[in-house]
């Protein structure tokens, strides 16, 4: 059975949880601040159903014409599952709720469990959460010159040694008081066969992610474009995507 619990329940959770890592954090003191918040908004997602929505866009090239492979929009629903799994961990559920044919046509039978870009959470999760506590000591930080105001801008790179752990490379823009996560433009992914082959068959990936404010303090990949080359089986050549996300409902799972 799941029922709903306050936001401030699930808050508080994360809270405790990312105390400890902050403590230990030995990047820029902004950057830390950017990290407990990003740890605390992701232990609040994971603890959510919410919506995700993707419109892309699949070519592929073949000598000097490029040929449309598929336009498509699909949309989501995430939620943690209702019992852990045999590792003991909860994963998370992906239920494709809406669809279109590789024309963009709707398709009058959904399936649920078909494979989409979306299927592959883990990998959205590095770019859309690379600043995790527990990835910061893989990262080399310089602090660039902020294009806009009011803001601080921070160039990461995994550290060249750092070859057995998933992680991304860009420029985050934070808020100069809390480091509250502004905008990430992700330039890169790697090391992706950490989390599995297929997913290391993602051969490049870019995107600007913009946060918005939840709750007062929590900051959410609420909107995304970008662009990359697959090898990923059913997902294979150039593509460009515009995402969204949203409608966050706290779930509980009582024993």
């Amino acid at each position: 059975m799941i029922r709903h619990v306050t936001i401030a329940f699930l808050i508080a959770g994360a809270v405790a949880t990312s105390s400890v890592s902050a403590q230990t954090c030995e990047a820029p003191e902004l950057i830390c601040k950017a990290a407990a918040n990003q740890d605390r908004s992701l232990y609040f997602r994971d603890h959510c159903r919410y919506e995700q929505k993707i419109h892309v866009e699949r070519t592929r090239v073949k000598g000097d014409k490029e040929s449309i492979e598929e336009l498509r929009d699909t949309t989501v629903m995430v939620e943690p599952a209702k019992k852990p799994d045999k590792t003991g961990d909860t994963p998370v559920v992906v239920r494709v709720i809406a669809d279109t044919d590789k024309k963009g046509n709707p398709k009058d039978k959904i399936k649920e469990d078909e494979p989409t870009l979306l299927s592959f959470g883990a990998v959205w999760d590095v770019a859309f959460f690379p600043l995790l506590p527990e990835r910061v000591k893989y990262y080399n930080f310089q602090e660039v010159v902020a294009e806009r105001k009011n803001e601080r801008w921070y160039r990461f790179m995994p550290r060249a040694e750092v070859t057995n752990v998933a992680l991304a490379s860009g420029v985050v823009q934070l808020d100069p008081q809390t480091g509250e996560v502004m905008t990430i433009k992700i330039e890169a992914l790697h090391n992706l066969d950490a989390l599995d082959k297929e997913a290391n068959k993602m051969r490049t990936f870019n995107a600007t992610i913009d946060y918005n404010q939840y709750e007062g303090t929590l900051r959410m990949p609420t909107l995304a474009s970008g662009a990359g080359v697959s090898g990923i089986r059913r997902f294979e050549g150039n593509f460009k995507f515009r995402f969204e996300e949203g409608r966050y409902v706290p779930m509980y799972k009582l024993e």
